[in-house]
């Protein structure tokens, strides 16, 4: 068999860099069809603060970027991808924004060639943080803003942003993805690597559409069902219009009979109307004497009344004046006191309050320090009672290790069947099998002190010291408050003995409140008395005119009376004939109405009949309408059940490339196992309505087994075999718009290798990866895997400084 070197000298790449050629090698490129990259330049983008400086360059057709997990290896992806779409990895998934992963100041410059012309793109943010983009073509400047940039770009790649990752990036997680349990999710991974959900896309569109014209038809059908019962009721509104013209013209005969009488009986009130003005004033006049004839003997009456107790009130006013004399000033020395005595017991009660609390902090200490003491000792029994001295991380890194190892020694054991016929690669399987088992057995014996103890140790730990801290948090916090609070009692107890208040004081209150009780009601009664005897005043000089007034008014009361009397009779008669008027009037009134609301009936029933003669019309245009909704809804109804459905254009298109993708994976798969596997079938299925893809493949026995039944590493080479695949398809398809295109570069990140656990299957897979640069101008691995990265003659190192910084360093 030939060895990974044997293979790298027959196709003539050097195993060290050429002596010329520098990290800088200025690249000539063929005008060809494709994205090729040529280098990468960043600065505050993620981990990478400091400008890379080399910058990263990729001369050879094959380079390899390696460094340790997590030191920012994938980051390199994610600049490209910034700097042409402004997207990332991170930020289609994460809630994170473009602004949080490249800092102000901070930019990615990527340059690339297209179809023979080379490109340079500069994204980035200013030191203000605002962002901006650069397009150089041939070195010359392209002018536009972001957006009309954005466009260029994108057109002049051919792809939008998933179109170029699907073509360019091979993902760790796609290539476990493509070997998942369900064969729904194959499924999901090849329609997203072909942009075939598009069309799924277009099937929800399509049934939304769908569903608007069943709703625009039912409304329709709606619709001309409340027309046709409308329409009915033409017939039944032209006979009520007929009647209401006729009633109109017999009412309008009464109108005519009634206004003839109300005209002649407003003539006769008119001769009568100055009679009934001379009584309605007489009547008026009368009513107005009575009425003050009567106030005026009340007031004569309340007169002689008073006057008879105005001396009496004179002398209760005297004696009540006496006996509250000093009112005002037991009222002021009260007060005072009443204050005196309040300042004193706010202070008590403060003073009160802040003793209790003094005592509470006392207790609340000692109750918290009891409380994590005994749950300190409780912890500390529990260690001693434990049966390891092993926590739980080295418990689990143990085992992590028994069942990798474990796992190693099945798989060499499997690789020597298989391989049996070639001698010197099962001597070197065997004793790579007895190093995995002599370590295999000392792994068992340590793990064999590991019991469920292991698990708590670490827990309990934890505990004790987390409540140590507790306890001095706790004694610090009561010293705290009980300085404030004791400062605070001090300075009410001064407070306290400053003010005084004793008991002769407090008596004193009682006997000034009592005193005050008594002689306010006094005041009470005094000043009403006073009040009564102001409006009293001297009543007989009041007496005299009241009886003055009362008698002139009676005699003109006389004379009025008997002019009214001879104006009666004629009164009377006009009464009538105002009654016999008004009630007239309210039949005139009463016709007007009915007459009024007939001619509005009229109207509305002439627009009724007139919008239904119209409605008849518009009938024709809506049936029209209904019509071509109906055809719509047919052609929509295909579209989403029999061309966007899965069952038709995504299963028709994933059906055409299944027969190449399984040759292809096949023959893969046979380079990646040195012929051990050497048949993939792919094939689509449906059940109970759900869609998927199979992967079989024909194992030793000679029968056909679903991925999912090999171990791990052969898992991982089927998955690459297939990705291998795939990336060549789309690589070799023709552009279609912004969906696929020729692309001559390709990234392989990570690739799942860690889970080959041979050289063998290591340096098979390398070799397959170069077996690829017959379809790309340039193929770079990203890997953690120092022992591939060292068979590559283009070695780009990725590093983490002390600070958390990634730099860049080239090794070869």
């Amino acid at each position: 068999m030939k060895t990974l070197e044997d293979f790298i000298t027959d196709r003539g790449i050097p195993t060290q860099p050429l002596e010329e050629e520098s990290a800088e090698t200025e690249i000539i490129v063929k005008p060809t069809e494709g994205f090729i990259i040529k280098e990468i330049e960043m600065k505050g983008f993620m981990r990478y603060v400091e400008k890379t400086d080399p910058k990263i360059t990729f001369p050879n057709k094959f380079t390899v970027i390696t460094g340790k997990t997590g030191s920012g290896k994938t980051s390199i992806l994610d600049a490209i991808t910034f700097a042409l779409y402004k997207r990332t990895s991170r930020t289609d998934i994460q809630n994170i924004k473009i602004s949080d992963i490249c800092r102000p100041g901070g930019y990615v410059k990527v340059s690339f060639f297209q179809n023979g012309e080379e490109y340079g793109v500069e994204r980035g943010f200013t030191s203000s943080g605002s962002p901006y983009l650069t397009l150089r073509k041939n070195g010359k400047t392209i002018e536009g803003n972001i957006k009309e940039l954005e466009k260029i770009i994108e057109e002049v790649i051919g792809l939008d942003y998933d179109g170029f990752r699907n073509s360019t990036f091979v993902r760790q997680e796609e290539m476990k993805e493509l070997g998942a349990d369900s064969a729904a999710k194959r499924l999901e991974i090849f329609q997203k690597l072909f942009r075939l959900e598009t069309f799924e896309k277009a099937q929800v569109l399509v049934s939304e559409k769908f569903d608007v014209i069943k709703r625009n038809i039912r409304g329709l059908e709606t619709e001309m069902k409340v027309r046709d019962e409308q329409i009915a009721k033409l017939p039944s509104l032209e006979k009520e219009l007929d009647e209401k013209r006729s009633f109109i013209i017999v009412e309008k005969e009464k109108l005519d009979k009634l206004s003839e009488k109300m005209e002649k009986l407003g003539k006769e009130l008119k001769k009568s109307a100055e009679k009934h003005d001379e009584f309605s004033a007489l009547k008026g006049k009368v009513d107005s004497i009575q009425e003050r004839v009567k106030k005026t003997e009340k007031r004569l009456t309340k007169a002689m009344t008073d006057a008879k107790k105005v001396e009496p009130l004179r002398k209760e006013i005297i004696a009540l004046d006496k006996d509250t004399k000093n009112y005002e000033e037991l009222r002021s020395e009260g007060e005072r006191l009443r204050e005196k005595q309040n300042s004193y017991q706010t202070l008590k009660r403060e003073l009160g309050r802040d003793k209790a609390l003094k005592d509470s902090l006392i207790k609340e200490r000692d109750s918290g320090i009891n409380r994590l003491s005994k749950r300190i000792e409780e912890n500390e029994k529990r260690i001693s009672n434990l049966s390891t001295k092993m926590g739980k991380d080295e418990a689990f890194q143990m085992l992590r290790m028994e069942g990798s190892l474990s796992e190693r020694v099945d798989r060499i054991g499997k690789e020597i069947q298989w391989l049996k016929k070639k001698k010197e690669l099962v001597k070197e399987l065997k004793k790579e099998r007895g190093e995995a088992e002599k370590e295999l057995k000392v792994l068992i014996k340590k793990t064999k002190d590991i019991n469920e103890d292991s698990f708590v140790l670490s827990e309990i730990e934890a505990s004790i010291e987390q409540m140590r801290k507790d306890i001095d948090e706790v004694n610090e916090n009561y010293r705290k408050k009980m300085k404030k609070v004791e400062e605070k009692i001090g300075e009410g107890e001064k407070n306290l003995k400053e003010l005084g208040f004793e008991e002769e004081q407090r008596k004193k209150i009682t006997e000034i409140r009592d005193k005050i009780t008594k002689m306010h009601k006094k005041r009470e009664e005094l000043e009403i008395k006073r009040k009564k005897l102001e409006s009293i005043g001297d009543l007989s000089s009041l007496v005299n005119d009241l009886k003055s007034q009362k008698q002139g008014m009676e005699e003109e009361l006389k004379e009025l009376k008997e002019r009214l009397s001879e104006l009666k009779s004629e009164e009377e008669n006009y009464q009538e004939a105002k009654k016999r008027n008004e009630e007239m009037q309210k039949d005139k009134e009463k016709l007007f109405g009915l007459i009024s609301r007939a001619e509005g009936e009229i109207k509305r029933l002439e627009n009724q009949i007139e919008d239904l003669q119209s409605l008849k019309k518009r009938m024709q245009e809506t049936e029209k309408e209904l019509k071509e909704l109906r055809e719509k809804g047919e052609v929509y109804s295909i579209l989403r059940e029999k061309v966007f459905h899965k069952r038709g254009i995504v299963m028709y298109a994933i059906d055409q490339l299944l027969p190449q993708l399984s040759l292809e994976t096949s023959e893969n798969l046979s380079d990646m196992t040195d012929g051990r596997f050497s048949k993939v079938k792919l094939s689509s299925y449906v059940e109970n309505n759900r869609y998927g893809i199979r992967i079989e493949v024909s194992g030793a026995d000679g029968k056909w087994h679903d991925v999912q039944e090999f171990s791990g590493g052969e898992k991982t080479q089927i998955n690459a075999a297939l990705r291998f695949a795939i990336a060549k398809e789309l690589a070799s398809m023709p552009q279609v718009g912004r969906t696929y295109g020729r692309m001559k570069t390709l990234f392989i990140d990570e690739g799942d290798l860690g889970s080959l656990d041979t050289e063998t299957s290591r340096q098979l897979f390398v070799k397959k990866l170069f077996d690829m640069g017959e379809f790309f101008e340039k193929i770079i691995l990203i890997t953690h895997l120092s022992e591939v990265a060292e068979k590559f003659p283009r070695r780009i190192m990725v590093y983490m400084t002390p600070e958390e910084e990634s730099k860049i360093k080239v090794m070869a």
